[in-house]
């Protein structure tokens, strides 16, 4: 597999909303400590509040989704 295809993966991951922003949800990662998303979209119509853990994805253009709740 190229370096190239690897940068493009992304897994995913446990995490604590901690923000809202205009519909979209800032996420810090509960399994890489200090990493923080940029606001992500959502899979589903669910809503989620501030302190709700959630599964989501993220590439390393700074793209992703929140899945659902834990």
């Amino acid at each position: 597999m190229s370096k190239e295809h690897i940068t493009n993966l992304a897994m995913i991951e446990r995490g604590e909303v901690v923000m809202e922003v205009g519909g979209k949800y800032v996420v810090a990662s509960l399994d890489r400590e200090g990493i923080a998303t940029p606001p992500l979209g959502k899979l589903t119509d669910e809503v989620y509040d501030v302190g709700d853990t959630v599964y989501f994805f993220l590439f390393g253009d700074g793209t992703g989704k929140i899945i659902s709740r834990l």
